[in-house]
Formats: structure tokens, C-alpha cells, sequence
């Protein structure tokens, strides 16, 4: 069993053991309930983890062409089978997305392609948003609950959340995966951090998606979309440095 298999076991297995030690009033139905659904993840798991590895290392080996035949196979279900790897690569990190996103271009074009990918990456980052939100916030309680920086983190991620984010996913080299994460743990509302995800990834996954079935030609504009991502951000920072700075003058918060 590989390092991903092993990773989705533990992550399967968390998820199902968190939400059980949620609930607090435990009656025979709950404890049977769990139960099936732990059985039913391991059983699943164990069919389609040789599966799941191999896919894994498809994707890690940056083969477009063997990316686009595992979606392209599902025949007509291949729309929902791109969405879930897209989600499954948010998740099992470090697995690369554009690889998915080059091959959502060639196989569905511009229009459904950037759509089909959209709702893929909003699917892993709302996932992975939720998995720190849910489960590892408890632990960042624990080391810094009650403390000044806590109280700072979330005065910052409450006011300035929406524009953190923003600017955090029009920078191409920051982890999409990570600022979900990250968000997860702080204060921002759900529906700035949808908002500010699918403004600040739509340009890099009409790019992506667009060139994705001329890698060479990708490549040159994924240096170009870079540049413009890294301006847009900084002109950004400043307009809220600017904004900050005037509200610090005029005595508001």
C-alpha cells in the first residue's frame, strides 16, 4: 500500500472519528450508523486503492496525455469524474491541478472545460476549507486559544479575510491548497472565502484551460499570467495599505 492510499485511510478514518466524537448524545442508532459507515469506507477503500495509487502517480508524473485518457474513459460521466480529481488533488496533496485543468481544455474546449474546472477546484478548496475548519481548528484552539495572537488572527482574518485570500490566490506560486487550509482555521465567513476563490482563480483557469492542449504555448503564458497575477496582487496590497492607512488617520478601526 502506497504513501497516497495510506493517506486517504487516514483522512477517511479521521473525518468518519471526528464527526462520530461530535455528537454528544450517542443512542444504539448512532453507534450502528457510524459503524456502516466505517465499514462501508474501508470496504470501498480496499477495492479502490490500487486504483487511487496509480492515479496518483499519473498525476505526479505530469503526463497530460495519460490524465486525459483516465477522465476521457468514464465516457459520459467524465464531466464528474474530472471534478472529483480535481477535489482528490486539493486534498492529497502535493498532486499538480493544472494537469487536470490542461486536460479538462482539450477535452470539453474552452467554455465547458473552464467550467467543469471551476467547480473542481471550488469543490477541493470548500473541501479542504471545511477539513480545518471542522477538525483541525480544535487542535489550534489548544495551542493558542486565549491568547493575544488568536485574538489578533481572527480581528485580522474577520475584517481583512476577504481581501487576504483574494490577493493570496491571484499569486501563482502561494499553495491553492494551503490558503484553504489556512482560511479554514481562521474567522473569515464561508461565503467571502467562496467569493474570493472564484474571483482570484478565474484567470489562471481560463489560462490554463485555454492553452491547456498546447503545452509548449501554456508554458510561455503561464509565465505571462504570473507576472500579471504578482501585479494585480501588489496593486491590490497597495489600494489596502492606502485604504488602511487613511482609516488609521481618520481615527476608525
Amino acid at each position: 500500500m502506497g504513501y497516497y492510499s495510506l493517506l486517504l485511510l487516514f483522512l477517511g478514518v479521521l473525518i468518519i472519528g471526528t464527526a462520530y466524537a461530535g455528537i454528544h448524545r450517542k443512542s444504539t442508532k448512532t453507534h450502528l450508523l457510524f459503524l456502516f459507515a466505517l465499514v462501508l469506507f474501508l470496504g470501498i477503500f480496499f477495492l479502490v486503492h490500487h486504483h487511487f495509487e496509480g492515479t496518483c502517480k499519473i498525476l505526479i508524473g505530469g503526463d497530460v496525455a495519460q490524465v486525459l485518457k483516465i477522465i476521457r474513459s468514464w465516457g459520459i460521466a467524465a464531466p464528474v469524474i474530472s471534478v472529483l480529481l480535481m477535489i482528490m488533488q486539493a486534498v492529497i496533496a502535493p498532486l499538480p491541478a493544472f494537469l487536470i485543468t490542461a486536460a479538462n481544455g482539450m477535452l470539453f474546449g474552452l467554455v465547458w472545460g473552464t467550467v467543469i474546472s471551476l467547480l473542481g477546484a471550488l469543490g477541493g478548496a470548500v473541501v479542504s476549507f471545511f477539513i480545518a475548519r471542522w477538525i483541525f481548528i480544535s487542535y489550534a484552539k489548544k495551542r493558542i486559544g486565549g491568547t493575544k495572537a488568536e485574538a489578533y488572527l481572527h480581528r485580522i482574518s474577520g475584517q481583512y479575510g476577504f481581501k487576504i485570500v483574494l490577493i493570496a490566490r491571484l499569486i501563482p506560486v502561494i499553495s491553492f491548497d494551503l490558503i484553504s487550509y489556512a482560511a479554514g482555521l481562521s474567522t473569515i465567513s464561508t461565503k467571502s472565502f467562496l467569493l474570493a476563490t472564484v474571483i482570484g482563480m478565474f484567470p489562471a483557469t481560463v489560462v490554463y484551460t485555454a492553452f491547456g492542449s498546447h503545452i509548449a504555448v501554456s508554458q510561455k503564458y503561464t509565465t505571462l499570467l504570473a507576472i500579471f497575477s504578482v501585479g494585480t496582487s501588489m496593486v491590490l496590497i497597495a489600494i489596502w495599505l492606502i485604504q488602511a492607512l487613511r482609516r488609521r488617520s481618520a481615527g476608525r478601526p
